[in-house]
């Protein structure tokens, strides 16, 4: 944020949603007119180290973004809970064989497995192997191909549960497979057997030949590697200590529900009071008189009209609603029959925006859902939480109903948003406290507390101790959320209010969505057609370049035109997570289409129960959750899941 925004002369900021950037840059907003701007933009600076110089580096950079985010997921917390249980429960066991192999239960179809990390033995008639579940389940198979349900295989063994060599436990590529990074397989190309390791998560994904390894595929084109055959007989065994040192990648592209944690690019040079002044607390902006429906008596036309029915529709399953249809966080004791636990409500969502409104409203930067026609503050809702949904979804492809429904066409609705609204693996006290601490830079200006782990909470799942600081100061300064910032270390000191308090999180999620960020623009502006210029190279914004030279649909203002907004919905995903999710991505990470599903969903359901909208729906990219884009893909959906946009930043 410039100036207006933290009260500061000089920034140092961090670009985090697509890639690892920062720089120092003076702030000259001052001189540029108001009228129409959102939240001012942030100037970035990019280190020529990060610049994709080739495409393998754009897989190396992956592998690397996912190391030093540590995207844990609950699988990387029940490895340890595994590893604990061998070494403390267990003997020393022989170098060949897995400890405690005799004592495992053995996995039965009618037991109910309500504690995760439960290790259980099971065979399918040819093989043998130790699983454990990484959440509640009830006759789900494991299955030695395909972990991406609740089973995950800690280690292959033979009867007696004697550890194989590499050479008997790699299996043959399947088509119908899913394989996270660092798995291998073996495939046979041209009679000859060539073994591979996933580069990232995929599944259906042949195995091929790049030109490194003989081939005529460029190495961005596949998610295989070529690997060297092991050549001795050397045993696979699992090493738990690996696991406390690296997170494993996580199922499909996201931890169990949590996207890559995307988190507000911005980390200001913290303001540094003089100690000779006492603190003074900032005046709130001025709030205006609100209605009984909790928003201002003027605009708001859509919002308005939203009624808790509707807002129970699109979240069904959102932490904290008791709803004993769904899983452990709409359950007690996480979830309450009071209702008590359930802070991410339509009430909640409404004081975020009038919050964020008064504040720009001092500015005179635009207002979030409260400007252009109905139809545009319909628009940008959905927009806004098609983006959100995915980074907080539940949802699995096969998960039965509630969880996935169909509406009045047949088509799939997908009813996990805000399920998961902190990173899974991770627990904090009422005091804020946690036992495992991560996300910590304890060399930021941003002072880390003993104690406190920031790992991502929220809508948009904020991280690090730096972006805590920097939002908790940002609201501070403002004179925002009073009642719960009382410093500027508020956040630093209780990061888990992120996570508990509804409308501190969904202001976070609108403080991102109306924020440029150098070449980005803000995904407001992008949704109400505000932006229409093409960047013409990397640091200069406007929407995407095409990778395919085709044509960018364009449209000032309103638009009714499914292409512009397929366009438009595909720079929201470039935004917030381009660097992963765009530029072809779309054939392997489940992300981009899976956005364009929910915002299919609550665009249908949308204009079937508010009066006066008419939101424009993406007919390519209905039933797409799971749907790999290729080039032959309908155009509007290559548009809409960013396939056909090269990454911010990235060319």
């Amino acid at each position: 944020m410039k100036i207006d925004m933290f009260n500061l002369n000089k920034l140092c900021f961090v670009f985090i949603s697509a890639g690892i950037l920062s720089g120092c840059g003076s702030d000259d907003s001052n001189t540029i007119s108001r009228t129409a701007q959102t939240a001012p933009t942030i100037p970035v600076t990019i280190q020529a180290g990060y610049l994709l110089q080739a495409d393998q580096a754009r897989y190396q950079y992956m592998t690397d973004e996912d190391e030093l985010w540590g995207h844990m997921s609950e699988e990387y917390q029940a490895r340890i809970t595994t590893y604990n249980n061998i070494a403390l429960q267990y003997p020393k066991a022989e170098d060949t064989a897995y400890p405690g192999f005799i004592g495992i239960a053995e996995y039965e179809p009618g037991t109910i497995y309500d504690q995760s990390a439960t290790q259980i033995r099971y065979t399918d008639g040819t093989r043998y192997g130790v699983f454990s579940n990484k959440w509640w389940t009830q006759g789900d198979t494991p299955d030695f191909d395909n972990q991406s349900g609740p089973w995950n295989l800690i280690v292959q063994t033979d009867k007696d549960g004697n550890y194989l060599p590499e050479s008997e436990v790699v299996s043959d590529w399947q088509a119908t497979g899913v394989y996270n990074g660092g798995e291998k397989v073996k495939h046979t190309i041209n009679g000859v057997v060539h073994w591979f390791e996933a580069k990232y998560w995929t599944s259906n994904n042949e195995p091929i030949l790049t030109k490194e390894s003989g081939g005529t595929a460029e190495s961005w084109e596949t998610p295989w590697l070529k690997v060297e055959a092991p050549n001795d007989d050397s045993l696979v065994t699992p090493n738990p200590e690996d696991d406390l040192n690296k997170p494993p990648v996580c199922e499909e592209g996201n931890c169990n529900g949590i996207e890559e944690p995307t988190i507000p690019p911005v980390i200001p040079e913290p303001e540094t009071p003089d100690p000779e002044k006492p603190e003074v607390t900032p005046t709130p902006p001025p709030t205006p008189d609100l209605s009984d429906d909790g928003l201002p008596q003027d605009g708001y036309a859509f919002l308005r009209e939203l009624t808790t029915e509707q807002w129970d529709w699109l979240f069904p399953m959102r932490s904290g609603r008791y709803n004993l249809a769904g899983g452990t966080r709409n359950a007690p004791p996480f979830a309450k029959e009071d209702g008590s636990t359930d802070v991410f409500t339509l009430s909640a969502f409404k004081n975020a925006v009038v919050e964020y409104n008064s504040w720009a409203a001092t500015k005179g930067y635009k207002q979030f859902l409260n400007e252009g026609t109905k139809s545009q503050q319909a628009l940008e809702f959905t927009s806004f939480w098609a983006k959100s949904s995915r980074e907080t979804s539940g949802s699995w492809d096969n998960a039965p109903a509630p969880w996935i429904i169909k509406d009045d066409e047949g088509n799939a609705v997908w009813k996990g948003a805000l399920y998961w609204v902190e990173e899974v693996g991770y627990t904090t006290d009422d005091n804020g406290v946690s036992t495992a601490i991560n996300y910590v830079d304890a060399a930021s200006a941003y002072t880390p507390i003993e104690g406190r782990s920031y790992y991502g909470r929220g809508i948009i799942q904020l991280s690090w101790n730096y972006n805590y600081g920097a939002f908790s100061e940002w609201l501070f300064v403002n004179g925002m959320m009073t009642d719960l910032i009382t410093e500027r270390a508020t956040l630093l000191k209780r990061p888990d209010y992120v996570a508990t308090n509804g409308e501190l999180s969904i202001l976070s999620g609108i403080w991102f969505w109306m924020t440029p960020q150098g070449a980005k623009p803000s995904s407001h502006d992008v949704i109400y057609g505000n932006m229409t210029h093409i960047s013409e190279f990397s640091q200069d914004q406007g929407l995407p370049q095409r990778n395919d030279s085709g044509q960018i649909p364009t449209a000032v203002g309103e638009s009714y035109d499914q292409s512009v907004i397929a366009y438009r919905l595909g720079t929201v995903t470039n935004i917030v997570n381009g660097g992963l999710e765009c530029n072809k991505a779309a054939a392997w990470h489940p992300g981009p289409v899976q956005r364009v599903a929910y915002f299919n969903a609550y665009a249908k359901y949308m204009n079937a129960s508010v009066n006066g909208i008419d939101i424009p729906i993406i007919n390519d990219g209905i039933n797409v959750w799971s749907t790999k884009v290729s080039d032959s893909s309908p155009e509007n959906l290559k548009m809409a899941s960013c396939y056909s946009q090269k990454s911010y930043y990235g060319w």
